[in-house]
């Protein structure tokens, strides 16, 4: 697929029998699940977090997802994670999850998350900080 050159960060799902629903493809709210694994592994990717010290900044403010093609139990899901705009106290998320069949990705799905910087102490929104502004920003290629 063309439009994943301007992704660079991926993973791979593994569709477990529980994921799915009485049609026997993968249930609609587990893409969630899905989206959410591919944007934890991208921050701890950029910024090298430990897993057993999860701190983010962020909350999900809006998600929208187009379903394009069902996901079934032994397909070799990929999910494409890229920041397409970075705000003052945001940043836009865009996913494109893919069944590959061989050498040929076929795209299942495709998202759009909002992701607010929040103070959990003073329960409001925040700025995001500088030094992780620039990371994403020469990972994406992006102007601040």
């Amino acid at each position: 697929m063309e439009e994943l050159k301007d992704y660079k960060h991926n993973i791979k799902i593994e569709v477990r029998f529980s994921d799915l629903d009485a049609m026997r493809h993968v249930n609609n709210a587990i893409y969630l699940t899905y989206l959410e694994e591919a944007r934890i592994s991208y921050f701890n990717d950029l910024f090298s977090l430990k897993t057993e010290n999860l701190d983010y900044e962020a909350v999900v403010a809006r998600i929208e997802i187009d379903y394009i093609r069902p996901i079934m139990l032994g397909d070799a899901v990929e999910v494409y994670t890229r920041i397409s705009k970075l705000g003052i106290k945001s940043v836009d998320v865009e996913h494109i999850i893919a069944v590959r069949e061989g050498e040929k990705l076929i795209k299942a799905a495709a998202s759009f998350t909002k992701l607010v910087y929040f103070d959990y102490k003073n329960k409001t929104t925040k700025e995001i900080a500088e030094e992780v502004r620039k990371t994403i920003a020469e990972y994406e290629g992006l102007k601040i």
